[in-house]
């Protein structure tokens, strides 16, 4: 059996779920263990069902303990105290490099963020309608925006604040997607697109109207919808402009305009030097000096 941790927000459930097919898909037995990680107040919700139209099989809690040798018992908590901890658990190594190990796995916990789209190619499509989401429950604020949004020539702007102006996480993700970046991908859909339109979408809506700029939309639903239908609107957009961020990347991800262009920051983490999560997504890619590199 092969378990995958599912942890953090939206866009890294996604990316596990996605896994979780890949490797379904392949004959493997497969499950998600989400019930270590969304559990305690203060923590991230675990949305996928209650946004999509699908279920998982879930781990339990006696396999997850086989795995990862963490029983309760006495006699094998004293063993663990003798011996050291058992179990077979696989850690990804990288966040967003592919790791093509993870296929050859056949009974072991994983624990990873698998942001790639190399991980589930063979499954793309069942990935877009499972990930499909159901437009008749959204607002009328948010029906408004997706017609203002079809009916331009619209370019998503995703801008995370959030965590990512914590100090705690600067050295992972912060100086990448500056001002200079947004700036120069705007510049870049104007060349191309001079009738171009810009719709904001980010997670500080306060900051947002001070942001926003001429011919750009603050997209701002007053959270009466959840975050969720942001990523529905971006990918309505005809082309995107993203943030080193899951939750943008499936925004551009999920647009299924044929002629799209998306725009994502040179590097997506400050600690590593991985591409594989840039694979077929975007087409240009811009430091944080603003110059294109891609």
């Amino acid at each position: 059996m092969l378990m995958l941790q599912m942890t953090g927000g939206m866009g890294n459930q996604m990316f596990v779920y996605a896994l979780y097919k890949a490797l379904g898909n392949l004959g493997k037995q497969v499950c998600i263990e989400d019930f270590t990680h969304y559990k305690d107040i203060g923590r991230k919700d675990n949305l996928l069902e209650k946004i999509f139209d699908f279920t998982y099989r879930k781990g339990e809690r006696a396999e997850y303990n086989r795995l990862t040798d963490s029983s309760l018992l006495p006699w094998k908590r004293v063993r663990r105290k003798l011996f050291g901890r058992g179990g077979s658990i696989y850690q990804e190594k990288d966040a967003i490099t592919f790791e093509e190990e993870i296929f050859d796995k056949k009974d072991a916990y994983c624990i990873g963020y698998w942001q790639s789209f190399r991980y589930f190619e063979s499954v793309e499509e069942q990935i877009r309608k499972d990930f499909s989401f159901d437009w008749t429950i959204f607002s009328p604020k948010a029906q408004a925006y997706r017609e203002q949004i079809e009916n331009t020539c619209s370019v998503s702007v995703h801008i995370r604040r959030g965590d990512y102006l914590n100090e705690k996480f600067a050295a992972i993700y912060g100086g990448i997607c500056t001002e200079a970046y947004y700036r120069s991908a705007m510049d870049y859909f104007r060349e191309y697109f001079p009738e171009c339109r810009f719709f904001l979408f980010t997670d500080d809506a306060e900051w947002g109207r001070l942001y926003t700029k001429e011919n750009m939309t603050l997209v701002d639903c007053g959270g009466s919808d959840g975050a969720h239908v942001d990523m529905a609107l971006m990918s309505l957009c005809r082309h995107n402009i993203i943030a080193n961020s899951s939750f943008s990347w499936w925004g551009a991800w999920l647009n299924r305009n044929p002629k799209k262009k998306v725009v994502a920051p040179k590097q997506w983490l400050n600690t590593s030097e991985g591409q594989d999560i840039f694979y077929k997504l975007c087409n240009v890619r811009i430091d944080k000096d603003g110059r294109r590199v891609q």
